[in-house]
């Protein structure tokens, strides 16, 4: 992003400042306003009433959003057109046009990324980039009406993003969307969607707009929120309706409850009980949504029959229910799909696979605790400047911390090394753990929440020759060897192995088992982290694991080995160790990713 000034996130006020220290007359703020809200202009030297002078003036301190349509898909079965735009830093976002009877309709993305975690969301998978400007949000809907030709009656904000993330531009952005000089859009015709930041919906509530408030529900119950948004470990489902009741309160304007139905999760009869007994008291209207399959993500869309007896059981309750359309299903339609497919491409280009593999990754709740802080992630094609990329990351800090620091932790690895394109790989992989660690730590101190949290790390990615393995906690890697041979590669940094190598404890000994959670590096508990690094030849390896306590804590070695050399597939060694870990008590959260180097790439 540039640093020069956005000239198009500027009120007319804040407008005429900058002006008049220019050494302009005030009333030009007014001409400059017309151009950029009204009459769109793509640049400077467009706005022709302006003197030369000052045109100079503002290309040379100032600037547009700039964005460059590169992708428009436009749907077969409803005329939905999905735009990918670039931004000038090389970032891509996505909107949407939706055509009703009432108007054009636009959705637009508040932020490049999310880093809210939402299982259902593809905008998410990669993490946060970074966040969007006021006139990045506005070049949205102007770029689209220009395009267009035809007037934008209502504005979204859906799309990629957190809106409640980036609050201080989302309100600048509906202030200068809803200004006499601007667009002039109605307040009432513009929607701010959120997972549930509750702080932000009561600030919301103070700001006297009249913009419709939805609210990302998609489960009646705690725990199962938890399991799809991991934002729901930061605020209970109580505090956020209570905030979205004085967001009413102060507005008058009526909530929208955004419902998710996922198959197998929270479309049955009893979650439709529950979601009944939540919200019968309370003003707003449910927003069925049949989840849009996510190729990163496990969810299943429910049949229309499921969708239909929600529904039903929700309107004989008497709440206001309805059924989403969903627009544009043809045409990557949920938010992100797009922008990762197109950028996938990009990156993979022309790239040969050097060798074929097969790759598992599992993650369990466990049978004792009730949210899950472990993050996996596995991918057997290139990843930026990485041929394919392994990680299980398992989280620390509380309840609420724990869950959001391994998913942002693997988000943000992740994301680093899709623009690390250039570099050698384990440099590419060290420097995103480093500048990884750094922001977690950085925003720990920052926000009260989330202090003390911390996570694991064990990754591993294979060239032709070699295997490389980092590790940071107790999470570990093994290898399994063509000859027959297993062992653990890693060595877990806890207070426990330090002591065995002191020679002051024996390994499995009472004191060890009473004090091997406690460990002695984690990304994100101080400015600077240490990892260690080991290297196999790929000739001499069968099958690597990488894995959280949760299972090496219930399972000995030579049980895990036991399993992972049964003739069944990969699938289904993976879940036959997560289960045996359960059947020992699943006393933590169980993750496991399985790279078997012997398999053809797709054996499930």
């Amino acid at each position: 992003m540039s640093n020069a000034l956005d000239l198009c996130s500027l009120s007319q006020d804040e407008l005429k400042s900058y002006l008049e220290a220019l050494g302009e007359p005030g009333f030009r703020a007014k001409q400059v306003f017309s151009w950029l809200h009204q009459k769109k202009a793509a640049g400077f030297e467009e706005m022709s009433n302006l003197p030369k002078s000052l045109r100079e003036k503002l290309a040379e301190s100032a600037s547009l959003p700039g964005l460059t349509r590169e992708v428009v898909q436009v749907s077969e079965n409803d005329g939905t057109q999905k735009y990918l735009f670039s931004l000038p830093d090389g970032n891509m976002i996505e909107s949407v046009l939706m055509r009703y009877s009432y108007g054009n309709s636009v959705c637009i993305s508040s932020q490049v990324g999310c880093r809210m975690g939402c299982r259902f969301c593809a905008s998410t998978v990669d993490g946060l980039a970074r966040n969007l400007t006021a006139g990045e949000m506005l070049a949205q809907v102007y770029e689209i009406e220009k395009e267009l030709g035809e007037r934008i009656s209502n504005v979204v904000v859906m799309g990629s993003g957190e809106p409640m993330d980036n609050y201080d531009n989302v309100v600048r952005f509906i202030r200068l969307l809803s200004d006499k000089d601007g667009l002039n859009i109605s307040q009432r015709s513009i929607t701010v969607s959120t997972c549930g930041l509750v702080p932000e919906i009561r600030r919301f509530a103070e700001e006297e707009l009249q913009v419709t408030l939805a609210l990302s529900l998609h489960a009646a119950d705690d725990g199962t929120r938890q399991r799809l948004m991991p934002i729901a470990n930061r605020y209970a489902l109580i505090d956020v309706l209570d905030a979205c009741a004085y967001y009413f309160e102060k507005t008058g304007r009526r909530v929208s409850f955004e419902y998710s139905l996922v198959a197998g999760v929270n479309d049955t009869p009893e979650e439709a009980k529950k979601l009944i007994a939540l919200l019968r008291r309370r003003k707003g209207h449910v927003n069925l949504i049949p989840v849009n399959p996510v190729v990163e993500r496990s969810l299943k869309e429910p049949s229309m029959a499921a969708v239909h007896r929600f529904r039903d059981a929700l309107e004989h309750a008497g709440i206001n229910v309805t059924i989403r359309k969903e627009m544009g299903r043809d045409i990557d339609g949920a938010c992100g799909q797009l922008r990762r497919r197109y950028r996938d491409k990009s990156e993979q280009g022309d790239t040969k696979e050097e060798y074929q593999m097969n790759a598992v990754a599992l993650t369990d709740r466990g049978r004792v605790r009730d949210s899950n802080q472990d993050t996996v992630f596995a991918e057997n094609h290139p990843v930026g400047a990485l041929p394919n990329l392994y990680i299980v990351a398992d989280g620390m800090g509380g309840h609420r911390a724990g869950d959001y620091c391994s998913q942002t932790l693997t988000a943000r690895v992740v994301s680093a090394v899709r623009e690390s394109e250039g570099k050698l790989p384990l440099p590419a992989l060290r420097d995103a753990v480093l500048l990884a660690n750094e922001s977690l730590f950085t925003e720990a101190k920052r926000h009260a929440e989330l202090e003390g949290m911390g996570s694991t790390l064990v990754a591993a990615f294979l060239e032709e020759q070699s295997a490389t393995v980092l590790n940071i906690g107790d999470s570990r890697c093994y290898a399994g060897f063509a000859d027959g041979s297993f062992r653990q590669v890693t060595r877990d940094h806890s207070y426990v192995e330090e002591m065995v190598s002191a020679g002051k404890m024996q390994r499995g000994s009472e004191a060890y088992k009473k004090s091997k959670n406690i460990i002695t590096r984690a990304i994100g508990v101080s400015a600077e982290v240490q990892m260690d690094l080991f290297e196999l030849p790929v000739e001499s390896l069968a099958l690597l694991l990488l894995c959280t306590d949760g299972l090496t804590n219930m399972l000995e070695d030579a049980e895990i080995r036991e399993i992972l050399s049964e003739t069944i597939t990969l699938k289904e060694k993976a879940e036959k160790l997560i289960q045996a870990a359960n059947m020992k008590g699943g006393r933590d959260n169980i993750s496991v990713v399985l790279v078997d180097l012997r398999e053809e790439a797709g054996a499930q």
